[in-house]
């Protein structure tokens, strides 16, 4: 490995955990209100608007952060964004359920969940718009994605199987199945310390995964219906979509710590690298900021109607 690809190898291992830098921008997927509204963090408000058909759900960003991937579960697609411009670049037809998304972080390609089958389509990056490249097979209802800090490696959560399947990107096969708990959704890598955790939505807990083994390893319990799970301060912060709150846990002993109140059925959650949280607050329309290092909830920011913001949303 040549200098600068291990230099970009080390930031990538850091933003498995949590930005490599503070956060400027949230950009939230206001599902019920058809659009991609950008957050300027730091005034706390909403300072553009971007109507999205299709019910928006699903993001990911690109490599250098100047496009965002969204995925249309009623429109059957996705919708390529530029973030400066404020524009959608092109749109991308997609059969399924198209909902869980994620870029390799070197940039070049883009996976994406179909939550009514067994499958993930690949798309590799090309001009303004991203090109349908074949499928590969999971389990049944894939939904989280979490790519390993070299790309080589996918990590996704199939609901419906209550497994996590292991695909070699290379080769586009999946080389293991991991069970765990009962309806995995959001998928976290942790690839400094060789873990995944999943949030299990109706087992109320996470499972901890480790990645070397290749096996559950121990399981956290949590609110109602946990979505999402954050790692920041050698923590996991996970959404209770039914309980309103976010659940605080230790990671070394995977021990809860405490329930944070936040907005009505939080969904989508980032950490960045100075220690904030912020949480995607689908029933009441807001954003929630909390302090990691504190465990409180330093601001509430209003958003559209229908903020899920499920997958990468900072910048």
């Amino acid at each position: 490995m040549n200098r600068g690809r291990a230099a970009l190898a080390a930031l990538a291992l850091s933003a498995s955990v949590a930005r490599a830098e503070p956060a400027r921008e949230a950009i939230v997927t206001a599902q019920l209100g058809g659009a991609i509204e950008v957050v300027d963090l730091a005034a706390g408000k909403v300072v553009r608007r971007i109507p999205v058909d299709g019910a928006p759900a699903g993001i990911a960003l690109s490599a250098d952060h100047k496009r965002a991937y969204v995925t249309r579960p009623e429109g059957h697609g996705i919708a390529i964004i530029d973030l400066d411009a404020g524009t959608i670049l092109s749109e991308v037809a997609l059969p399924g359920g198209p909902l869980g998304i994620a870029a390799d972080p070197w940039g070049g390609r883009v996976y994406v969940a179909d939550w009514y089958g067994h499958r993930l389509f690949v798309l590799n990056e090309h001009g303004n718009t991203l090109v349908p490249d074949g499928e590969i097979a999971v389990g049944a209802s894939p939904s989280g994605i979490a790519v390993s800090p070299d790309g080589a490696t996918l990590y996704v959560a199939n609901r419906e199987a209550d497994t996590v399947s292991v695909v070699d990107v290379a080769a586009r096969r999946e080389t293991k199945t991991i069970p765990v708990g009962q309806h995995p959704f959001g998928i976290t890598l942790d690839a400094t310390a060789g873990r995944a955790y999943t949030a299990n939505v109706t087992g109320d807990d996470v499972s901890v995964l480790d990645l070397a083994a290749g096996r559950e390893i121990g399981r956290v319990p949590t609110g109602r219906r946990p979505y999402v799970i954050a790692l920041s301060h050698g923590r996991g912060f996970v959404t209770d979509q039914y309980a309103g709150s976010v659940t605080v846990f230790d990671l070394k002993t995977l021990k809860p710590i405490t329930d944070i109140d936040v907005g009505d059925h939080p969904e989508g959650i980032e950490a960045d690298a100075d220690g904030h949280i912020f949480v995607a607050n689908w029933g009441d329309n807001t954003v929630s900021v909390l302090d990691a290092a504190t465990l409180k909830v330093t601001r509430t920011i209003p958003t559209g109607d229908g903020p899920r913001s499920f997958g990468t949303f900072l910048r």
